[in-house]
């Protein structure tokens, strides 16, 4: 940080905030100091006052996302009791009441493609993955969580590049139904000695 004293306190929050709703609707090329700094409402040397350099101002507005970020399932998962309620919680977070907007898609989209270029954002998206996986592995096994969150991220992508064609729920439900039923058929000949400890599977 520059040397100085900041007229607003909550300055700094400001500019972060507006840095990803810059991102979600413009893309990262769009974020330069000068965009970001109208976008916050604030004056162009804040921007260089918090941040010496625009890396450092685009990693930390993603580093929010870490900081404040919980899966949308997170709440519906803990409580499921049945593999049906697990169902139901993922078509939730993917095409339901607990889903993503667009905007937010988009901006986990362009955080993605940041991240092929950037360590330090890259490190963020293993972070979040790894939160994900924690939490569906109250549910599900580690590859079937593995594959959910995959499959889930691919069902955000299609809802981005086809903003005018909804989702099937029936679709969906029926996809995050065959991974569950897979996992417990698998399980269950593994426990009558039809498939070892060994073989790969969900």
């Amino acid at each position: 940080m520059r040397k100085g004293k900041p007229n607003d306190p909550e300055r700094r929050t400001r500019i972060l905030r507006a840095a990803l709703e810059v991102i979600a609707t413009e893309g990262v090329r769009a974020a330069s100091y000068r965009r970001i700094a109208a976008q916050a409402g604030v004056p162009l040397g804040s921007t260089t006052y918090y941040f010496g350099d625009l890396e450092t101002l685009i990693v930390s507005a993603f580093e929010t996302l870490r900081d404040g970020l919980e899966p949308r399932y997170a709440a519906p998962m803990r409580s499921s009791r049945t593999d049906a309620d697990v169902v139901e919680a993922l078509v939730s977070a993917t095409c339901g009441s607990t889903a993503p907007a667009l905007a937010d898609i988009r901006l986990y989209e362009e955080m993605h493609l940041y991240g092929a270029r950037s360590p330090r954002v890259a490190e963020i998206l293993r972070g979040l993955q790894k939160d994900s996986i924690m939490i569906l592995r109250r549910s599900l096994s580690e590859a079937t969580a593995r594959a959910v969150d995959a499959l889930m991220w691919g069902w955000w992508g299609y809802r981005s590049l086809h903003p005018d064609d909804p989702l099937d729920a029936v679709i969906v439900r029926n996809a995050y139904r065959a991974l569950v039923d897979m996992a417990v058929t698998r399980m269950e000949r593994s426990d009558r000695g039809g498939v070892s400890d060994s073989s790969p599977g969900l």
